[in-house]
């Protein structure tokens, strides 16, 4: 099972637990703008839209995605 998949299943609170790094560890010295992170949620949203995923779903994920931004950009 791949970690994304366990971080988007935990991240919306389904069964799977997630086993990978912490975001902090995983992108510290990557220096992530938050252009390059908005550009990565419009991906991962146009995915799910293209997969038929419901509104109510879209929003989970980009709920959890969000809340991890100050984790992600910068750092």
């Amino acid at each position: 099972m791949s970690k994304s998949f366990e971080f988007f299943c935990a991240g919306t609170g389904g069964p799977e637990s997630y086993t990978g790094r912490d975001m902090r560890t995983a992108h510290t010295g990557m220096n992530i703008s938050e252009q390059e992170y908005l550009a990565t949620m419009d991906d991962i949203v146009r995915a799910m839209e293209k997969h038929g995923l419901g509104s109510q779903e879209r929003n989970e994920v980009i709920a959890a995605l969000y809340s991890l931004k100050g984790e992600i950009i910068r750092i």
